[in-house]
């Protein structure tokens, strides 16, 4: 395990075996108690399987995702006005992270529809001086 200043990072292997706790079946607390980690990570990782199986697991926080506004919406319609659970529009809609729906919710909540659309990011282009 690696540790920085705000995070931890986990080996692979203690991901793959993270992985074959949870296809035995086992819950959250019984991951955390086996391998030593905090109890809000292996709920994460357990979160995490349940959308994607053992590759959510491993690959977890290993890519960057970009969602389309039209899935943010659904989920978020689906978690905010029909009072689906967190867990369940993971699973629905395949997005592994806890954060991401609780984020588009908060936004939603904040600046309603117009804030779920994707926005540029990085520097604006130049324009070049034409000789």
């Amino acid at each position: 395990m690696t540790e920085t200043r705000h995070s931890r990072t986990y080996a692979a292997k203690v991901r793959r075996h993270a992985a074959q706790i949870l296809a035995e079946g086992l819950g959250h607390r019984a991951l955390a108690g086996q391998l030593k980690i905090p109890e809000a990570t292996a709920r994460q990782w357990a979160r995490a399987y349940a959308v994607g199986g053992e590759g959510a697991v491993l690959n977890a926080g290993a890519r960057h995702r970009v969602y389309d506004y039209e899935l943010k919406l659904a989920v978020v319609l689906d978690r905010l006005e029909r009072g689906k659970t967190v867990r369940e529009v993971m699973i629905e809609y395949g997005v592994p992270s806890e954060s991401s729906v609780k984020s588009w919710c908060r936004l939603y909540r904040t600046g309603g529809r117009q804030a779920l659309i994707n926005k540029p990011r990085g520097r604006k282009p130049r324009l070049r001086a034409e000789c």
